[in-house]
């Protein structure tokens, strides 16, 4: 073989094994990175359980007067880089009779150094200005994912939103465990009945002997035309009654009467209600 011809197949040859060199090294250094990159932000998972009271967010869920929107509410959330929510629900399929399809709204533009987030979250639909709202509202949700760090805090608690005063006379939680009986009104009022999964701020008392749920009814409704009755099951040693007025964003403690497990009180306003042990 002519000697140029054999150095033209070595040239060849060895370029072909430089080739091979880069693109393999490539490779590997490629892959320990993205290696080095998952060990170095270990993600962990944590239930809102793991957060002290006192440092969990205040949530409020008020609807409208005429109940086509939720105007949400975060306070207290300086515990957190970052906070994101999911608000969901069941509603009449309006193409299918009898049928419910899940509907519902995301929020991930929470400044959690701010005071409070608020937002208006549309039951429904909107199409060139025209709203069309949801009919049959039914399992409600809010799902909050807040960050610190490597670390995710979930939370998950269920909303009731009830036409009260005329259709409805009683708001009760799904477990039993919380009933306001109303005195009759003039009209009906939209309401949410939630897990405010914090408290509201600046309460006089042991936020560690706070009995959980939290549970506050949000709405445009004023003061009662006449007393209404509120009974919470507890098992509290000598329990105390909060109340937070929304409208004023004020404290009252509340009087209140235990009988068996249940703790009974006259009311005026649909406020935030806590239960505290006094011992």
């Amino acid at each position: 073989m002519p000697q140029s011809k054999r150095n033209l197949y070595i040239i060849a040859a060895v370029s072909l094994l430089l080739i091979f060199v880069v693109i393999y090294s490539l490779f590997i250094f490629q892959k320990q990175q993205k290696q080095i990159k998952v060990n170095d932000t270990p993600a962990e998972i944590k239930q809102i359980t793991d957060v002290d009271m006192s440092k969990r967010p205040f949530i409020t869920l008020t609807p409208t007067a005429n109940g086509s929107e939720i105007i949400i509410s975060i306070e207290n959330m300086q515990e957190f880089e970052n906070i994101e929510y999911e608000l969901t629900y069941l509603a009449d399929n309006p193409q299918i009779p009898n049928e419910k399809i899940e509907r519902g709204a995301t929020g991930t533009d929470i400044n959690t150094k701010d005071e409070k987030y608020k937002k208006s979250i549309l039951l429904g639909t909107a199409s060139k200005g025209a709203a069309s709202p949801d009919r049959g509202i039914t399992d409600g949700k809010l799902t909050l994912h807040l960050f610190k760090g490597a670390i995710e805090y979930q939370s998950e608690s269920k909303w009731q939103l009830l036409q009260v005063g005329l259709t409805t006379k009683e708001i009760i939680s799904d477990d039993g465990n919380f009933v306001i009986k109303l005195p009759p009104f003039t009209k009906d009022y939209y309401a949410i009945l939630a897990d405010t999964v914090g408290i509201p701020p600046k309460g006089e008392f042991d936020v560690n002997k706070v009995q959980l749920p939290v549970y506050g009814v949000f709405s445009t409704a004023p003061k009662f035309p006449k007393k209404g009755s509120l009974s919470i099951k507890t098992d509290k040693q000598d329990p105390k009654l909060f109340v937070y007025n929304h409208q004023d964003s004020i404290w009252g403690n509340q009087d209140a009467t235990r009988e068996g497990d249940t703790l009974t009180s006259q009311i005026e306003f649909f406020s935030t209600f806590v239960v505290v042990s006094s011992k």
